[in-house]
């Protein structure tokens, strides 16, 4: 049964864990994802843990002396009220952002700057307080109601079995830490996660209760416990009267278990920010390791002091196990060239698992002290732990607000590691009075453990004296250094800080800009391509508002997004708000760039989480709301990527207002950005994605029906703000057409390509659990996203009959480069960065350009291609060649290059580098197409026709290839093929008047003539005004002797191009066959009017004059 229970409380301890990681992610979208909000949570959780075990151990005291029996009932009453609360605060806690938005309020702080209220933050407390202290004074009272019916009254195993009790409590949160980041929460969700919390608590309950009424009915006797070597707590109970020891003594290893949850939980702190200042750490399946392998240790630890050994005395034990557990470890280098999740996991368990198994000693040992008498079990063990909860309290807050920030990581480290050697002095105290309770009388064992003592005492002394005398003689810098990656060869280190939340490094590299790093990771920067993207944040949206006024920035960095802001005339006010204070400090370093843009009378700065402050603002509040996050994989990031903050956002947007959002695509799987732009298009139909720099994109959402960006209004924008412009150019977006051509996808594409993917909300922070290890980050931009081809669905006034207006010419030309670029192999995008150091490499006069698009056959077709389409022959033919000397078996080059010799008059070549591509590429149609249109002109027929048969075998449903095929056909007197090619034709196209005229005019050369007359009328209703059909028809007709329908069409012809000789000429001739000379002479004379030197009329102008001579001369007779 005893088994039984273990099990229950392990099930306690992993639904207990999995609340409070859950809890702490929630709560950081409800109060803003800042360290005061989380340390208040954390504080919260664990002083309810603290305080309930101590009041329920003191009644369960009472009860126990009254109904042993009832403690196991009451302790599945527990699990069940702790799983019902559980499931209420699920459903509670993702719609208090708007009740945290209430009672939070700003203060000016002397710098001028906006910061949180106290009152914020005690109506924050008074919020965690209410939802969180009930359910965790529950959980906490759990462990001493099981302590006290474990216990009972066999004091003698008691201590282990506090130990084991609390070992598996432990394991279980291990365990539910892990099942939390690596499985629950990818697959099931923040709220289904907790919905399993809520089964295991039920299945705690439940299993209580069973075991409960099993007890009740007898059904399953106590365990028989075997015989054993009797421990000193054993021999101090059998020696002593079961009352109390002294009260000094609960109260001296009380003290010592709050320093030593001080310096523990202090340490924790420390470990965790030495952690995250690498790359990978802040990963959340890295940090959810982390914490498993903290609480692995000090379960394994609890676990493995059942059995007395090692030292002579527990309390000793405790006392070294702390000492050792407060040294920081030293980080193996092998951290620096570990490739997956498991070796960026290794050097958090050298760390911390070592450690945190000494630590795992102090409740289970500070116990075996204390529990001597059998009344006060329960309060003494809630008195131990509220001791060490309290002592971890204030160990967090004081490193993460008061330590870490005036002291740093490594004095710091000193100060908790002092407070865990004075852990010392309370435990010999407490063991002091424990062996003057056993007397003169004691037993010989007992006197002869006495002068181990000292001996511990001294031990213990000697070893946290040396440990802190080495660690004093360390370099002041010796941990920050070690745990940020050096600068490159070619920077120089300009500073390096130590604040609440983060190390902030900031280097220098020479001719290329500032850098600034946050916690190891290069987070901002004054280089090129990253001022392109990130004040292309501001201008973008900025050029395509109407007059924008206010403008919210979330993330400072180095200012970059927030001076290209202000430098829109129309803007009256910025907002920058950023969760750092330390990361705003730092501006300064900056100021070449940003332009003291801080100092700017109109930017008003924020120190706050950016969702609360949204929360806090009134709808309809902002014209432009952007925002360049930390890392986009990085623990808590996605809370500004869920759908659901965006639809916040989206209420403080004015009508018409814009929103861009950063978009790296090389930090996470493309799956985890399917979904990341999901979220965004679900709130922000009206979007298109970005080009900022290389993969780091922009996404740009408008609050409107229609998002469009107009050239003109971008134009004159820039010609009334001249420092915008040159803002612009700086950046290579000095033009329209760079500016326009930033263009990826439309809103049609992103939609599209989105479909099937879920998007990222709240519950499900996809892109943090996409991400397990700085191998994996991304893959890239997927090809499903973009098409540059759709960029007139943004920019629509960019186009007249499918070509580019002047105001963006050669836009065509930028955006067929610019697909190259996003479709270039990770090799090709290696090539071109070294191929672009030191900028001078510019592509189609881009500088941008330059530095994205790889160096190919296919980029020197493109530009090829745009100079021959401007009639610029020679410079095409160059480009064309060049892509041949790149890649000489290139189809492509050869066809584009013979195309181009063709026009420039080198029919000759151009037929060589032809029949190359079609050798090359036997299935290009275009290629094959092309070159019988050059064999054609050359007169060489029968080529022209094999390669038009060709192409038609590539492209059987082409219209034009059947009708060029049957022209030729019929001109080389094959008019039986060339009626069957145009028949094939008006299959595929019946309406097409060309190919029933064409039809009809080889019928006509068969002798077909009622076939033929049938064809040339068919073309007629498709092309009514056609003046060559109509004059073809009426020639047929009047070959049939249908005369007077032919007259018919003569006249229409004329009366379509009066004009036209020949028509005349054969209206005249349908005349004299009717008889008509007057009217036939007069058409004669008219077709002669217009073409003098007209033969055949003149020759059926006399010979109408003579027929009507001779006329006259039979009708005088």
């Amino acid at each position: 049964m005893t088994g039984l229970i273990y099990f229950l409380f392990f099930c306690s301890g992993l639904s207990g864990l999995i609340y409070q990681v859950v809890w702490v992610r929630v709560f950081g979208n409800v109060f803003g994802n800042t360290v005061y909000s989380a340390s208040l949570v954390i504080a919260v959780f664990m002083l309810g843990l603290g305080i309930g075990s101590w009041v329920v151990g003191t009644w369960a005291d009472r009860r126990y002396a009254a109904r042993p029996e009832s403690l196991l009932k009451t302790y599945g009453y527990f699990e069940l009220a702790i799983g019902l609360m559980g499931l209420a605060i699920s459903v509670l806690l993702p719609h208090l952002g708007r009740v945290s938005a209430l009672v939070s309020s700003y203060l000016r702080d002397p710098g001028g700057w906006y910061v949180l209220s106290t009152a914020s933050y005690l109506a924050r407390g008074a919020i965690a307080i209410v939802l969180l202290a009930p359910i965790t004074m529950l959980m906490g009272g759990t462990l001493t109601l099981l302590i006290r019916h474990l216990v009972g009254r066999d004091l003698e195993v008691g201590h282990w079995r506090i130990a084991v009790l609390y070992g598996v409590n432990t394991a279980g949160a291990a365990l539910g830490c892990i099942l939390t980041d690596f499985l629950l929460v990818p697959a099931a969700g923040l709220q289904g996660t907790q919905m399993f919390a809520v089964f295991f608590n039920i299945v705690a309950a439940a299993g209580a209760f069973g075991l409960a009424g099993a007890m009740a009915s007898g059904a399953t006797p106590a365990p028989a416990r075997k015989k054993k070597k009797p421990s000193i707590s054993a021999v101090t109970a059998q020696t002593i009267p079961l009352s109390p020891p002294a009260s000094s003594g609960l109260a001296w290893t009380s003290l010592a278990l709050a320093l030593s949850g001080f310096a523990a939980m202090g340490m924790e702190i420390l470990w965790f920010r030495r952690r995250i200042a690498r790359p990978a750490q802040w990963l959340m399946v890295v940090q959810g390791f982390f914490v498993a392998s903290t609480l692995l240790g000090l379960a394994v630890a609890s676990l493995g002091n059942i059995k007395d050994a090692a030292f002579a005395n527990p309390a000793y034990r405790a006392a070294v196990g702390h000492m050792v557990a407060a040294a920081p470890g030293v980080e193996s280098d092998l951290a620096r060239t570990l490739r997956e999740l498991w070796f960026n996991a290794r050097p958090i368990l050298l760390e911390v698992l070592i450690p945190a198994l000494l630590m795992g000693l102090a409740f289970p040992l500070a116990n075996a002290i204390i529990q001597r008498a059998e009344r006060p079990v329960g309060r003494r063990a809630g008195i131990l732990y509220l001791s060490n909860t309290v002592g971890a309290v204030c160990g967090s807050l004081a490193a993460g607000f008061l330590l870490l920030p005036v002291l740093g990581i490594q004095g710091s480290a000193t100060i908790l590691t002092t407070a865990a050697a004075l852990a010392v002095g309370p435990l010999y105290l407490a063991t002091d009075v424990g062996r003057a309770l056993l007397g003169p009388s004691s037993s010989a064992a007992s006197n002869k453990t006495r002068p181990t003592y000292p001996l511990a005492f001294a031990v213990s002394i000697l070893v946290a004296g040396g440990a802190i005398g080495l660690w004093l003689r360390l370099p002041s810098n010796y941990l920050i250094t070690g745990a940020l990656e050096l600068p490159m060869r070619h920077e120089r280190l300009l500073t390096l800080s130590e604040g609440v939340t983060e190390v902030i490094a900031i280097t220098e590299e020479p001719g290329t800009g500032r850098t600034l790093f946050t916690n190891g990771h290069r987070m901002s920067s004054t280089a090129p391509l990253s001022q392109r993207y990130m004040r292309a944040f501001a201008h973008i949206p900025l050029l395509s508002a109407d007059n924008p006024e206010t403008v919210l920035v979330i993330g400072f960095g180095v200012g970059n997004t927030t001076q290209a802001a202000t430098l829109h005339p129309s803007v009256r006010r910025v907002e920058v708000v950023d969760l750092s204070r330390h990361v705003l400090t730092h501006a300064g370093y900056f100021k070449n760039s940003n332009g003291d843009v801080l100092n700017d009378r109109r930017v008003a700065v924020y120190v706050n989480d950016g969702r609360q402050h949204l929360q806090m603002q009134r709808p309809g509040s902002y014209d432009l709301i952007t925002l360049e996050p930390p890392p986009i994989a990085q623990a808590g990031v996605a809370a500004l990527y869920s759908e659901e903050f965006y639809a916040l956002a989206k209420t403080r947007l004015k009508m018409k207002g814009f929103m861009s959002q950063w978009l790296p695509v090389y930090q996470v799987p493309a799956a985890s950005t399917l979904a990341m732009i999901r979220a965004f298009v679900d709130v922000f139909p009206q979007s298109v994605l970005v080009s900022g720099a290389e993969a780091d994109l922009l996404l740009v959402g408008a609050n409107d029906s229609r998002i469009e960006i107009d050239p003109a209004r971008v134009a004159n924008a820039m010609t009334n703000a001249p420092a915008l412009r040159a803002d612009l150019q700086r950046v290579d977006l000095g033009s329209v057409r760079e500016i326009v051509g930033a263009f990826l996808a439309s809103p049609q594409k992103l939609s599209a390509a989105t479909r099937n993917s879920a998007p990222v909300t709240d519950d499900r922070p996809i892109q943090e659990y996409g991400v397990r290890s700085l191998l994996t980050f991304g893959d890239g931009l997927p090809a499903s996203v973009a098409d540059v081809r759709e960029v007139a669905a943004w920019c629509p006034k960019c186009f007249a009959d499918g070509k580019p207006v002047p105001l963006v010419q050669g836009l065509d030309t930028y955006l067929a480069l610019l697909g190259r670029a996003y479709s270039a192999t990770p090799a090709e995008a290696a090539r071109t960065r070294l191929l672009a150091e030191g900028g001078t490499r510019r592509v189609d006069g881009s500088a941008y350009l330059g530095a994205l698009v790889p160096e190919s056959a296919e980029m020197h077709n493109i530009l090829g291609s745009a100079l021959a389409d401007k009639g610029e022959f020679d410079r095409a033919i160059a480009e064309f060649r060049e892509a041949l000397r790149l890649e000489p078996d290139s189809a492509s080059a050869h066809l584009n290059l013979g195309l181009a010799l063709a026009s420039h008059q080198a029919p000759e070549e151009a037929v060589v580098h032809l029949r190359r591509s079609v050798q090359l590429d036997p299935g290009s149609g275009r290629a094959h197409y092309a070159l019988a249109g050059i064999l054609l002109a050359a007169g060489q027929y029968e080529g022209a026709i094999d390669e038009l048969r060709a192409s038609l075998r590539v492209t059987p449903d082409s219209v034009e290839i059947h009708e060029g095929l049957g022209i030729v056909l019929a001109s080389q007197g094959k008019l039986d093929e060339a009626v069957d090619e145009f028949r094939a034709s008006l299959r595929l196209r019946p309406i097409s008047a060309g190919a029933h005229n064409n039809l009809g005019m080889a019928l006509v050369s068969q002798g077909k003539l009622e076939g033929a007359i049938d064809e040339l009328r068919a073309s007629l209703r498709v092309t009514p005004d056609s003046v060559e059909i109509h004059e073809g028809l009426g020639i047929v007709l009047a070959s049939q002797g249908k005369l007077d329908e032919a007259v018919d069409e003569f006249r229409a012809s004329l009366r379509l191009r009066p004009i036209s000789a020949g028509a005349h000429n054969n209206l005249g001739m349908a005349l004299v066959s009717q008889g008509k000379l007057d009217a036939a002479i007069d058409e004669f004379h008219q077709a002669l009017a217009l073409q003098p030197e007209f033969a055949e009329a003149r020759r059926n102008l006399t010979t109408a004059l003579q027929r009507r001579q001779r006329r006259t001369k039979t009708d005088t007779r």
